[in-house]
């Protein structure tokens, strides 16, 4: 006979399962903690990457904004360096400096209403800035509606190219400008708007200027000083050269000589020359004159002056400046 009782197996298997049950349980309470811990941390992943992407968006909004109130080049300072621009750096270039001004701007604000002054503002120095910086130019600043570009900085190339670039970009300013007017007229600014400019070539300082709170890539000196009293001194839709800029495109346009200006500001006369445009593209696309072989050939010049385009009128205004910058040179 055994000396093991005949129910003790049972207990210990009962025991077994029980145990092995209540292991079970734990596992299972276990695998539910770590499932809502899971859950938990897919939900706070979700959030946290749902918050970043609004902040890139928010970044990429600010970038945006940054873009439109920025020089190019002081965007690309701030964004592409990890440390403040250096207001000491600062170098000194021979530059073609442009400006431009809108004669009688101040007294249409007077005339029509803030929405259209702001569409016809805005038109405006849009295309301006996109024909800018087409042609490789930096537009340092608006003041109001006149305009200020330079050619060099902070990409220098030579200063014969700086300056055939800045001319190029000041024909076709003006250009745009007529066919800007056409639109104007048509929204009921019957006044045309003309705009005069001036370009002068010259050393120039360039570089950051500003304090700890404000900061812009630009340029000074006395040449940018002559460049914006050329402008104030040239007639409505003409765009008068310095002779220092005029040395380096004479190939390349035609122009009348107006002889020494005495400017504000610039003790010794400054010899000045209005740009009329470029050799040879300006005869190609002008019916009324052409200049061939030293003869001058005249188109029919009978126009309605009261129906005539903007656009037409500036195409006769060049073939005449033509015609008398070619009798003044032979005279």
């Amino acid at each position: 006979m055994s000396d093991t009782p005949s129910g003790s197996p049972p207990r210990r298997r009962k025991g077994s399962v029980a145990a092995l049950q209540q292991r079970i349980s734990e596992l299972e309470m276990d695998l539910s903690d770590l499932q809502i811990l899971y859950e938990t941390t897919m939900e706070h992943g979700t959030s946290l990457e749902n918050e970043l992407m609004l902040q890139n968006r928010r970044m990429e909004e600010l970038r945006d904004k940054m873009r439109k109130y920025l020089s190019p080049q002081l965007y690309e300072t701030l964004l592409g360096s990890t440390s403040a621009p250096d207001t000491r750096s600062h170098s000194r270039v021979r530059l073609t400096i442009y400006f431009s001004d809108v004669v009688g701007f101040s007294d249409l604000t007077d005339s029509i209403e803030p929405e259209l002054l702001s569409d016809v503002l805005n038109s405006y120095l849009t295309r301006m800035t996109e024909i800018a910086l087409a042609h490789g130019g930096t537009v340092d600043k608006f003041i109001g509606d006149a305009i200020m570009v330079f050619f060099g900085a902070p990409a220098f190339i030579d200063d014969a190219e700086h300056a055939r670039r800045c001319v190029r970009m000041a024909l076709e300013m003006r250009a745009e400008l007529f066919r800007l007017r056409e639109g104007w007229r048509l929204k009921g600014i019957t006044r045309p708007l003309r705009v005069r400019a001036g370009i002068n070539t010259g050393f120039c300082t360039v570089g950051n200027f500003g304090s700890e709170h404000r900061m812009d890539y630009t340029i000074i000196g006395g040449q940018v000083n002559l460049a914006s009293r050329l402008q104030s001194n040239a007639e409505p839709d003409s765009i008068y050269l310095a002779s220092s800029t005029y040395s380096l495109v004479e190939d390349l346009v035609e122009a009348r000589h107006i002889g020494p200006l005495q400017v504000k500001g610039i003790a010794a006369p400054v010899d000045s020359w209005e740009l009329l445009g470029l050799r040879g593209a300006a005869a190609e696309r002008s019916p009324y004159v052409a200049v061939e072989g030293g003869h001058l050939h005249l188109g029919d010049l009978q126009i309605d002056l009261a129906a005539i385009s903007d656009q037409e009128r500036a195409a006769l205004h060049t073939s005449l400046a033509r015609a008398l910058a070619q009798l003044g040179g032979q005279g």
